[in-house]
């Protein structure tokens, strides 16, 4: 049997979903107790925070959960002062989301924890693996901007904690 011949798209896509995956392994590894709630609550915020405020509807399209998750979802925002509901001016009936001062605050406060989470797991590798590792992100980074462009990439600078922290 002759081994099918696979497109550079399709090793491509392969390659990005085994990134996926192993990120997601590096992050149940650094973040053993971080619920499905929880990791549904960041991405909220974090999601409020680059791209300002916006629709239930558009939130569950970007988060790929279902209205009434969003909903539950939300409620708990509220109720912790970390997300507010404002009426959308353009139709009355709509309720659009948006990240409070404090919703702001608790997002910083995740993604510094998780960055000193992550620290001692990437302790773990010698200093010129570290460096490839480094050059590698930035290479993908790179390439990935040719996809995330239409975003406001400044919107997401609250991510980058300290740039001159790399190697």
């Amino acid at each position: 049997m002759t081994p099918m011949v696979k497109t550079p798209q399709e090793i491509a896509a392969t390659e990005i979903l085994q990134l996926f995956l192993e990120f997601q392994v590096i992050m149940k590894i650094a973040f053993p107790d971080l619920s499905g709630m929880q990791e549904a609550k960041y991405r909220l915020l974090g999601i409020l925070e680059a791209q300002g405020t916006k629709s239930m509807s558009d939130l569950c399209g970007s988060m790929f959960i279902s209205k009434p998750y969003m909903s539950r979802l939300v409620e708990h925002l509220v109720s912790e002062g970390l997300v507010e509901r404002i009426v959308d001016p353009s139709d009355r009936r709509a309720m659009n989301i948006s990240v409070t001062d404090e919703g702001r605050k608790e997002l910083r406060m995740l993604l510094q924890n998780m960055r000193n989470n992550i620290i001692p797991f990437i302790s773990k590798l010698s200093s010129s693996d570290l460096k490839r590792f480094c050059d590698a992100s930035k290479e993908i980074h790179t390439i990935f901007s040719i996809f995330t462009d239409r975003y406001d990439q400044s919107a997401w600078s609250f991510y980058t904690l300290d740039k001159k922290d790399s190697p």
